[in-house]
């Protein structure tokens, strides 16, 4: 098997993985919508978003590190993935430990204060199974992760459906999220030692090393967190909770897209890394090429196919109540299709070891956006902070591209991006043709109508196929 056909094999099992748990996530959401209306989603969301900001501290680039760090030739894997785990339970003892007491000084609800204080936990084991994917990634085992992670969700999807079936309220969620994400990091936890017996230990010099690796890229990884999930907690100060679960609603949709293009990337990113360590330019820039070509031709169509199905999409995914979160969602869209992109040359930093370079980027764009989030939000709400994550969200990706290109000298030609950008465009004109269609339909049609344009206009071609499925073309 080749490289590649190894690496979307792997992409394959992970997406299966990442669409089964998403498909529970959506009925999971639906019924918490359902049940907690706009408001109650509002505040649900507040807990959440408050939470991945002291995540975000406590993954400190120490995720991509390990992906890193144990791809290096010679690296002792064990070792490494020990010291990073240990490291990470020890910043998310501090971190989660603290969230609870700042968030008194805020002026949220004493619901909402209850479910930051229980989620602690939740968000604590999320943050110890992010840094173990990179084992079952580095193995090419990504069938094991999936498999807690389905796991997971459907421990989720059983206490959300028990919290509606009894009538309960917000903190019963936040203690099915807590559930759900523990039993999802035990499982994680028994998949990985049969792959590496990873165990808590302490190096201080290898930590040394680890964290000079770590640092840009989790101070990188705050700037860009408080540039893109700045905007739910500034509505949090101004807006109603009901305003804040109609945006809420539209970024979960939002999420669950944007999960394709960090799958990918995860996988792409070692074979990147050793490209480029190895001195292979040039495999390193047609690995890099191809990639764009795949993230651009998801995107696109993505951006062009929700707007014409936006408010359908949110009354099924959310019910009757969210319909005017289409109108949030299909410009936060935008925004995700730049996440392809932005991901694709991030990750690419990480194998060209631009961290530190990169923060310049990552910090001006939070200096920018967070003042304009203030300008913004008390006067627009929520559509003021979609706007200012579009924005956010391009120019870090044009920041990144120039970075990427200039300092590997590296071309990404654009005839798949124009050919994609007119097959999109033709799909979404289809789907407004066939409106009073049924959701789900115009969507499997506008999929089908895309793929027949792609081909049609040679962005995907029979030597393409080939590689992959030589067999079968």
């Amino acid at each position: 098997m080749t490289l590649a056909r190894s690496i979307i094999g792997n992409a394959a099992v992970q997406v299966l993985g990442k669409f089964a748990g998403t498909a529970i996530a959506l009925v999971t959401v639906a019924i918490m919508t359902r049940h907690l209306k706009p408001e109650g989603y509002g505040a649900f969301t507040t807990v959440i978003s408050y939470l991945q900001f002291f995540g975000t501290i406590v993954d400190f680039g120490l995720t991509l590190t390990m992906i890193r760090m144990i791809s290096e030739s010679g690296a002792d894997e064990k070792k490494v993935a020990s010291n990073i785990l240990t490291i990470r339970v020890a910043s998310g003892a501090v971190f989660f430990g603290i969230a609870p007491l700042i968030a008194l000084l805020f002026p949220y609800s004493a619901e909402v204060k209850t479910g930051i204080g229980i989620a602690t936990v939740s968000y604590l084991c999320i943050a110890l199974s992010q840094v173990l994917i990179g084992v079952f990634q580095k193995h090419l085992e990504v069938r094991m992760a999936a498999v807690a992670e389905v796991s997971g969700r459907l421990v989720l999807l059983a206490g959300t459906a028990l919290a509606a079936v009894t009538g309960a309220g917000l903190t019963a969620y936040i203690v099915a999220l807590t559930v759900s994400n523990l039993a999802q990091f035990v499982l994680s936890v028994i998949f990985v030692r049969r792959l590496v017996p990873i165990r808590l230990e302490v190096d201080f010099g290898l930590w040394k090393k680890i964290i000079s690796q770590s640092w840009p890229i989790g101070v990188s990884i705050i700037f860009n967190l408080i540039y893109l999930k700045g905007d739910v907690l500034v509505l949090s100060l101004y807006r109603p909770d009901a305003e804040i679960g109609l945006y809420g609603a539209a970024y979960k949709v939002l999420d669950v897209i944007t999960v394709i293009p960090m799958i990918f990337m995860g996988l792409a990113l070692s074979p990147l890394t050793k490209a480029w360590t190895s001195g292979n330019r040039a495999d390193f820039s047609w690995k890099l090429g191809r990639a764009f070509d795949f993230l651009t031709m998801l995107a696109l169509p993505i951006v062009f196919g929700t707007y014409a199905v936006a408010d359908d999409l949110m009354a099924l995914a959310a019910g009757a109540d969210f319909r005017p979160s289409g109108h949030y969602l299909a410009i936060l869209m935008i925004a995700g299709a730049t996440v392809f992109w932005s991901g694709l040359f991030g990750h690419a930093v990480v194998a060209l070891n631009l961290q530190r370079k990169m923060i310049w980027g990552y910090a001006a764009d939070a200096a920018i956006s967070l003042p304009l989030y203030f300008a913004f939000v008390p006067g627009y709400g929520a559509l003021g902070a979609a706007w200012v994550t579009v924005f956010s969200e391009v120019l870090i990706t044009i920041i990144t591209t120039v970075v990427v290109l200039t300092y590997t000298k590296t071309r990404i030609g654009l005839g798949t991006f124009w050919r994609s950008a007119a097959a999109s465009i033709l799909m979404a004109a289809a789907l407004v043709a066939i409106a009073p269609m049924p959701v789900l339909p115009r969507i499997a049609v506008g999929m089908g109508v895309y793929a027949a344009l792609l081909y049609l206009f040679g962005a995907v071609t029979k030597e393409m196929l080939r590689t992959f499925f030589p067999r079968k073309v």
